[in-house]
C-alpha cells in the first residue's frame, strides 16, 4: 500500500503543489503577524570556568503529575508506564501512523487524516486549535490544508510526553516539559526547541501552552547544568516514563548517564537552547524564566565556549589540554572522533568556536563548524538584551567580548573563495587551511543563513553560497531529480 501510495504522489504532484507549500508557510507567519497586530586571557573567565562535578545530582523532586486535560490522561498514564497498548483505544502513534486514516481530502491525492484521536493528543492548545480551523479555511488546495492540518499540530499532538502544570505561581522556575524528539524516548536540546518554534507567537494567546514552553526551558537548563556537553537526554526521574537504554561511550568529561541519554558535543544544541529562551522572551515579553538555574545554564554554556575556543597545539607547537573527547564503539566513521576521541587538529587564533559533531548528529571533520558559530552568534546577540534589561552586566560584559570574537573569526575564517561561485560561506574549516564544501538538510546550515538572523537574505556572499548548495557540482549532498529537490544527509 505504502508503495501504491508513492507512485501516485509521483503522479500527481506537480508545480502547483509545491508552490502552494510555499504559500503555507508564508501564509503561517502572516496569520502570526495578523493576531499580533502588528580570545582572551583564560584568568578573566576564571570565575566561570567551573569545575564540573557531573555525578552532582540536582534535589528535583519533580511534583505530582496532574494532566491539564483529562481526557488526555489515560493514554499518557500508559505511555510513561509502559503499559501495553489497547490497540481500539490509544495506539502508540509509530503504530496508529502506519496506517491511513479517514476522512480523506478531497483533492487529487486524497490524503488521509493523521491527528490522534482528542482522547490521545498529548497536549492540546485553544489557540493553536483556532489556528488550523482558520487556516484550512484559507487555504484552496484541500490536499495542502490537509497537510497543514495534520503536522502543523503534530508536536503538541504526539510529543509531549510530560509536563507538569500543577506549581503555584510563585514556583514557575519548576514548571517542567519533557518533549520527545521521535521513536525514542529521550530529549535532543536542538530538536526540542524547533518542534516548540512554531508554536512561540501563539504563547501569549494561550496561558496553558505559554507554561509549556516555560516548563522545555526550564528542564533544558537542568539539563545543561548536569552535562553541558551532551545532546539528548533521558526523561526526568520523577515523570516515569519508560526509558531506553542510554548509549554510553566512552566520553571525557564522564556524564551522569542517568540523565543523558547521548553525549556529542554539539555547538548548535547549546545555541538552541538559547533560542528556545529568546523566542519565548521575544513574543512573551516574559522573563521569569531567568531564575538561577537558567543562568547557571547560561554560565555553563560560557564555560564550553571558552574551553572549545582553545586550539589543539599553541604557536610554539605544545600540545593543549582536551576538554572533551568522544569515542564508540563502531564501523560507522562518521558516529567517532578521530585521534582518540579528539577530532582532526584545529589552529590558534581563529577566534571560532569548536563542534565536535554536527546537527545531523555525524562529527565533523574540521571542528570550526561555520553554520553553528553563526548560530551562537546570533543568539549570543539577542540574549545580552534580556541581561541588559535584568541587570546582569557582567554576563553582559563576557557575552559581549564572545560575540565580537567569533563575529571577527566568521568574516576571516568562515568565507572562502570557491572556484566557481566565487566567495561562499564555507560548512567545515581548521583554521590551516583545510575546508569541507557541502551542505546538510539540517538546521543550522548554510542555507538556513537568514533564518537564523545572521544576514539578509540578498546578501551577495550568501547568494554565492546559495547557488553553490543548491548546486550538483558543488555540493555532494544535493538532490535532484524531474519530481523531487532535497537537500540530503549522511543519514539519507
Amino acid at each position: 500500500m505504502i508503495k501504491a501510495y508513492g507512485r501516485q504522489v509521483q503522479r500527481t504532484f506537480r508545480a502547483k503543489k509545491l508552490a502552494y507549500l510555499v504559500v503555507l508557510l508564508t501564509s503561517i507567519f502572516i496569520y502570526a503577524a495578523y493576531i499580533n497586530g502588528s580570545p582572551p586571557e583564560i584568568d578573566e573567565f576564571s570565575e566561570y570556568d567551573k569545575e564540573y562535578d557531573f555525578d552532582k545530582r540536582e534535589d528535583e523532586t519533580q511534583p505530582t503529575y496532574q494532566e491539564v486535560s483529562k481526557k488526555n490522561n489515560n493514554w499518557l498514564q500508559m505511555l510513561r508506564n509502559g503499559y501495553d497498548y489497547n490497540e481500539q483505544q490509544c495506539p502508540d502513534y509509530l503504530t496508529y501512523a502506519s496506517s491511513a486514516h479517514p476522512p480523506y481530502s478531497k483533492g487529487s491525492l486524497r490524503l488521509p487524516y493523521m491527528r490522534p484521536t482528542e482522547d490521545c493528543r498529548t497536549f492540546s492548545s485553544d489557540i493553536i486549535e483556532k489556528v488550523i480551523h482558520e487556516m484550512t479555511k484559507r487555504i484552496e488546495d484541500p490536499d495542502i490544508a490537509r497537510l497543514f492540518e495534520n503536522c502543523f499540530p503534530n508536536t503538541l499532538d504526539t510529543t509531549i510526553l510530560w509536563h507538569n502544570l500543577d506549581i503555584e505561581k510563585d514556583n514557575e522556575d519548576q514548571y517542567k516539559t519533557f518533549i520527545v524528539t521521535g521513536d525514542i524516548h529521550a530529549e535532543w536540546l536542538r530538536d526540542s526547541a524547533r518542534q516548540l518554534s512554531v508554536y512561540q507567537p501563539f504563547a501569549k494567546y494561550d496561558e496553558n501552552l505559554k507554561k509549556l514552553i516555560l516548563g522545555a526551558i526550564n528542564l533544558q537548563a537542568s539539563y545543561i547544568s548536569k552535562a553541558p556537553y551532551c545532546n539528548a537526554f533521558q526523561p526526568p526521574l520523577g515523570s516515569n516514563i519508560k526509558r531506553k537504554p542510554s548509549a554510553v561511550d566512552e566520553v571525557f568529561p564522564s556524564p551522569p548517564w542517568d540523565d543523558v541519554f547521548e553525549c556529542k558535543y554539539e555547538l548548535d544544541s547549546l545555541a538552541s537552547f538559547l533560542t528556545l529562551s529568546n523566542e519565548y522572551f521575544e513574543n512573551t515579553h516574559d522573563d521569569t524564566f531567568v531564575s538561577a538555574r537558567w543562568i547557571d545554564s547560561l554560565e555553563y554554556i560560557l564555560t564550553v565556549l571558552k574551553r572549545e575556543s582553545s586550539p589543539t597545539f599553541d604557536k610554539n607547537g605544545v600540545v593543549l589540554p582536551f576538554y572533551y573527547t568522544f569515542q564508540r564503539d563502531t564501523k560507522i566513521g562518521s558516529e567517532t572522533l578521530p585521534i582518540s576521541g579528539n577530532g582532526n587538529p584545529v589552529n590558534f587564533g581563529t577566534k571560532l568556536i569548536r563542534s565536535a559533531f554536527r546537527p545531523s548528529d555525524d562529527a565533523c571533520i574540521y571542528q570550526f563548524f561555520i553554520p553553528a558559530n553563526i548560530h551562537i552568534l546570533v543568539e549570543l546577540k539577542k540574549v545580552k538584551t534580556l541581561l541588559r534589561k535584568k541587570g546582569l552586566n557582567e554576563l553582559f560584559s563576557i557575552i559581549d567580548h564572545f560575540t565580537e570574537t567569533i563575529e571577527t573569526g566568521i568574516k576571516e575564517f568562515g568565507i572562502v573563495n570557491h572556484p566557481i561561485h566565487g566567495k561562499v560561506y564555507a560548512y567545515e574549516v581548521d583554521g590551516y587551511g583545510g575546508l569541507n564544501i557541502m551542505d546538510d538538510a539540517n538546521i543550522p546550515s548554510l542555507l538556513s543563513i537568514p533564518d537564523l538572523g545572521y544576514l539578509n537574505i540578498s546578501d551577495p556572499i550568501y547568494q554565492n553560497t546559495r547557488r553553490m548548495v543548491l548546486d550538483k557540482k558543488s555540493n555532494p549532498y544535493y538532490f535532484k531529480e524531474p519530481l523531487m529537490m532535497m537537500m540530503k544527509s549522511l543519514k539519507i
